[in-house]
């Protein structure tokens, strides 16, 4: 609430000292004639607020005060008056139907008058109904009606200089049958008057709106309504009475053939009123043809426009889902850790408990028999000597085995202060929790070229691991092309999947290396080939690497036995598998040759992991998934660069 000192025109020094409260949101009681009149003003808003706050205001005229209440309560899109009003986020009002209904798309209305984009949550169903401004209206509806019945006998002020013109052709207004051209098109009433300057016949009460006594319409010319107003071409001169005729293209106004010797357009170029009709009329559907293909550029761009908003906010909402999907994952696994942790804890619990408990029963045993056999000897101990000595002996032996009873259960402590193998520390995990970050391509590949190797018909290539250990990469690609096809610009590509998922979870298999090895095979012998690399995920591929040259080689160039693996001696397990050769034993030391086993799913185009072998002959595979096929293949190279491939073997997991 405010406070202001009430006024009036002659109140005695009294009023001058009195403070009126008011209150923000006036009583229905104080609407009616005052409420559209009277100095002391309510205003209800078209588009600002819902209400304003009471404040004193000059004194305005009838018309000023109902042209300002009907701008008020219009809407400000349809200009009716509100019907059923709801209110915007932004505190603008609007009609519910169909204004407000055509302008929502998507949850969001843009609002008409401060261009605010509005996100309702909900839809038009959640915006409230301004219901007092309902009843304003209703009772404005009510006021008005009353005062259009009294207006013809009630003339204002401003009114006064028309109603000589209109007194004069009453009787005709009474007959006439022409009706207003401003009027709603529901409730049309009988024009009064037609103006021949603005070519629109007008009622009584948009005549006083439109026509008031101030420039530039009180030099309009009024006559009695005609029905070829609005295609009158000519009229009369506001000075001479006379035709107007011509048209002056200095001043751009229709003159009479008086206007044209007068000062005022002395020696302008002066053409018919017909002419200049014509010209002008051509012009402006030519501008107007212009401006109709530009609403549709704007109409089409428009379109365009929400479209992409609406596309960008699908994926916005993808990209939200995703995260909260991954995120959701994360704290599954989480929670399942914890779920364990905490049943592993409890087990514990449950077996130290029933420890403890069975040895708190054997000490309540021992010291109830105990305590029974103290109180049994100190009541013998007061008997008579021959009874006493009858149970002396047997006595003697019971207290003897109850003291060493007592002696032995003495208190056993727990260890429960240090429970060992039940301590947790994630500092590790949660440093990489908080280095979580977008997903970014990752960085270019490289190819160790010293430890690529080749054969007649096939390239060992050996991709050095990633610089940055944050790096995801979901595929490599390998560009490769001959001599030959480099001169025609023919390169052919293989795709590589990587496994990164035993990476990003830290699963260690034993003496594997960490290199992406990509055998590149079918090529023609003694042939030189060229290759890079490049590496790719969801958010991006990196650039290619260096090129690298490698010549395959001729037929029995290389000295390097063949490797061999015996099928029928390898053996599936759940998780593991041990694969039997004796190809590691049986070269020389001398020869320098090594021997890698590589192998990866069945079925899938994916890199291969790399494990070393030794002088051995069953060699074991760990970190596998049960029930799965997996490929299996012998590498020996030596420290020229030549190798040899073993034959390929499929083994099936076990069930776990």
């Amino acid at each position: 609430m405010s406070k202001k000192k009430a006024f009036s025109n002659g109140s005695s020094t009294r009023a001058n000292n009195v403070t009126n409260l008011r209150p923000r949101y006036p009583a229905k009681k104080e609407f009616g004639d005052a409420f559209l009149f009277s100095p002391v003003s309510v205003i209800a808003t078209n588009g600002n607020h819902a209400f304003e706050h009471v404040r004193a205001a000059p004194a305005k005229s009838p018309v000023k005060a109902q042209m300002e209440v009907d701008s008020d309560l219009q809407c400000p899109i349809c200009l009716e008056l509100f019907s059923y009003p709801i209110i915007l986020p932004c505190s603008h009002v609007l009609c519910r139907s169909p204004c407000a209904e055509h302008l929502f798309d998507f949850n969001f209305i843009r609002c008409p008058v401060c261009r605010d984009n509005c996100y309702v949550s909900g839809g038009i169903g959640s915006l409230p109904r301004v219901i007092a401004l309902e009843n304003i209206i209703e009772r404005y509806k009510a006021d008005r009606t009353s005062r259009e019945n009294t207006n013809d006998r009630n003339k204002s002020a401003d009114s006064s200089f028309l109603d000589a013109s209109l007194s004069s052709q009453s009787d005709v207004e009474k007959d006439s049958s022409i009706l207003c051209n401003l009027c709603n098109s529901v409730s049309k009433k009988k024009a009064k008057k037609s103006c021949l300057d603005c070519n629109v016949s007008y009622c009584s009460n948009c005549l006083l709106l439109t026509h008031q006594k101030k420039d530039p319409f009180n030099t309009h010319e009024l006559v009695s309504p005609r029905d070829d107003v609005s295609h009158s071409v000519t009229g009369l001169c506001s000075k001479h009475s006379d035709q107007l005729s011509l048209f002056c293209k200095d001043c751009g106004v229709p003159t009479c053939t008086l206007c044209k010797d007068s000062s005022l357009h002395k020696d302008h170029f002066m053409i018919t009123i017909e002419s200049a009709y014509t010209d002008i009329k051509a012009s402006i559907d030519k501008n107007l043809q212009k401006l109709g293909v530009s609403q549709e550029k704007v109409t089409s761009s428009l379109q365009h426009q929400r479209d992409n908003l609406k596309e960008m906010q699908q994926k916005i909402d993808r990209k939200r889902s995703e995260i909260n999907a991954q995120c959701d994952q994360l704290l599954a696994e989480i929670e399942n850790k914890r779920s364990f942790f905490l049943a592993d804890l409890e087990y514990e619990e449950r077996i130290r408990q029933n420890e403890q408990e069975e040895l708190i029963k054997v000490m309540e045993r021992i010291l109830g028999s105990s305590q029974a056999l103290y109180s049994y000897t100190s009541e013998v101990l007061n008997e008579d000597v021959s009874e006493f000595l009858e149970v002396a002996n047997t006595l003697s032996e019971k207290l003897v085995k109850a003291t060493a009873d007592c002696e032995t259960a003495q208190f056993q402590p727990s260890d429960c202060d240090v429970l060992p193998g039940k301590l947790v520390d994630f500092r590790k995990e949660r440093n990489v929790i908080r280095e979580m970050n977008y997903l970014l391509a990752p960085e270019t590949p490289s190819i160790d070229v010293t430890r690529c190797s080749r054969s007649e018909d096939t390239v060992v290539l050996v991709l050095s691991p990633p610089r940055n250990l944050h790096d995801v990469i979901d595929q490599y690609e390998i560009h490769y092309c001959s001599e030959e096809q480099k001169s025609l610009e023919i390169e052919d590509t293989l795709i590589v999947k990587n496994v990164q998922e035993d990476r990003l979870l830290g699963k260690i298999v034993p003496n594997c290396s960490g290199v992406v090895v990509v055998l590149v095979e079918n090529l023609c012998k003694s042939t030189t080939y060229y290759f890079c690399v490049s590496a790719s995920n969801q958010s991006g591929r990196s650039a290619n690497s260096e090129v690298v040259q490698c010549t395959t080689l001729l037929p029995g160039e290389s000295v390097i036995p063949a490797p061999v693996i015996v099928e029928s001696l390898c053996r599936p397990f759940a998780t593991s598998v041990q694969i039997y050769s004796s190809s590691p034993q049986d070269v020389a030391a001398e020869q320098h040759i090594s021997h890698f086993l590589l192998y990866r799913p069945r079925g899938q185009s994916r890199a291969w992991k790399t494990l070393s072998l030794y002088g051995r002959q069953d060699h074991r595979v760990f970190g596998l998934i049960a029930s799965t096929d997996y490929e299996f293949v012998i590498l020996g190279c030596n420290q020229r660069g030549e190798c040899q491939v073993s034959n390929r073997v499929v083994i099936h997991t076990e069930q776990s």
